[in-house]
């Protein structure tokens, strides 16, 4: 694949981290005296994000959603290093630095990215890591990513980013490039038909990337 290159989306594609958020924002609003079902959260951050989530609380329960926010943040932070990969994902990684293909991150995951990625031994796959605290517009504002296409000059017709919310497709189509809508069994995601690509396992973008040689 010549010219070609992935941006990667974080929490949920590369790091096996639902638990620990879900966790947290379970024990954040238990704080705030909600009681809210794991299974419940971890569909809504599937489905939408962790922000318009904490705003249809506020607006359904009364609790503010910034302090919700910061404690949130705090806790999570707090469990962070505990965040193991996904399910293959050093091994999906090496197979793309093996062929010369570079990798990116955008990611809303904030300033424990580094420190997370180091632990797990993944830093030094990525040329760029753009994260939440970088100031761009969440997605699907693909914003990020044309920043991050221009700034290495991508290839458009070769760049894909791999998320594993229709918000990451979303995002990949609006900055033009194509999406790998990452979907293990597990996973509350439901493909709407405009991903370019669905993977089950990560070590199935071999697959995609042998099939455009």
């Amino acid at each position: 694949m010549e010219n070609s290159a992935f941006i990667w989306d974080l929490d949920g594609t590369l790091l096996d981290s639902y638990g620990i958020i879900v966790s947290s924002l379970h024990q954040t609003y238990k704080e705030f005296g909600l009681e809210l079902d794991k299974r419940e959260i971890n569909k809504e951050l599937i489905t939408f994000s962790l922000g318009v989530y904490l705003a249809k609380i506020e607006k359904e329960k009364g609790i503010p959603s910034e302090p919700v926010k910061e404690r949130f943040s705090e806790i999570n932070n707090s469990q962070a290093m505990l965040t193991k990969p996904v399910r293959h994902a050093s091994e999906i990684l090496t197979y793309l630095q093996s062929r010369n293909i570079p990798n990116y991150v955008f990611t809303h995951k904030g300033s424990i990215t580094k420190a997370v990625l180091q632990n797990l031994k993944l830093y030094d796959f990525f040329e760029e890591i753009v994260t939440g605290k970088d100031g761009f517009p969440k997605k699907p504002d693909p914003a990020a990513l044309n920043y991050l296409i221009q700034k290495h000059g991508l290839d458009k017709n070769n760049a894909f980013y791999v998320g594993d919310r229709t918000l990451d497709i979303a995002c990949a189509n609006n900055a033009g490039i194509k999406s790998i809508f990452y979907i293990p069994d597990d996973s509350y995601a439901v493909p709407n038909g405009k991903e370019t690509y669905i993977v089950k396992d990560l070590l199935d973008i071999r697959n995609i990337v042998e099939s455009q040689q």
